[in-house]
């Protein structure tokens, strides 16, 4: 998958160690103690928090906190997350699979079938899922715009005769993985944010 993150290194580190505050904390993140855990001057990390948010890549509350990154959310998204007693909302299907793959947690996953709405519960031990099927993520090609283009379509899908048509509605931008091979593709795309969980545990 062509990655969609942000090129620059310090937007990268931004979204890992917000991503790392919101798992560790689970609470918005003020400016000024995301710029201290940066070593960002806070000027700096302002204008950097608002032009990510603009674009996707954070989510703010009102009071311009912090309060989503990484597809990790206090509160927006589709889909809850369950990571050992935190809940936690995701922005796409693959942003629950990865997080939880790259972080090697028990974890479980709630969602509903993007065709059908059916819910669909899947349990993670260490990370893995706890089966390959009948269920398939559609991990959508993406385009210029985060959330639409690529967080939108990229769900979960009941089974195989769903996962066709999901792909025929999509046009077939994007691709059919089991979630075993879904967990591992995300774990490798969330490694950098799970490494700076670990550093800032």
């Amino acid at each position: 998958m062509k990655s969609l993150l942000p090129s620059s290194v310090e937007a990268r580190k931004l979204r890992e160690v917000s991503f790392a505050l919101l798992l560790r904390d689970r609470q918005p993140l003020e400016i000024a103690a995301l710029a201290s855990a940066l070593g960002f001057d806070q000027a700096v990390t302002a204008t950097a928090v608002a032009d990510l948010a603009a674009v996707g890549w954070l989510d703010l509350d009102s009071q311009g906190c912090v309060i989503g990154a990484a597809g990790l959310s206090l509160s927006h998204g589709p889909h809850r997350l369950q990571l050992a007693e935190q809940s936690f909302q995701t922005w796409c299907a693959y942003d629950s699979l990865g997080i939880a793959a790259a972080l090697s947690s028990d974890a479980v996953l709630e969602t509903a079938c993007g065709q059908c709405g059916v819910l669909i519960k899947l349990a993670f031990a260490a990370g893995q899922p706890e089966r390959n099927g009948p269920e398939l993520l559609w991990l959508a090609t993406g385009g210029s715009d985060l959330r639409s283009s690529f967080c939108t379509p990229t769900v979960l899908l009941c089974g195989p005769e769903h996962g066709a048509a999901w792909a025929q509605n999509q046009a077939d931008r994007g691709q059919l993985l089991d979630l075993h091979s879904a967990a591992q593709s995300g774990a490798a795309d969330w490694a950098s944010c799970a490494q700076a969980a670990r550093r800032l545990a």
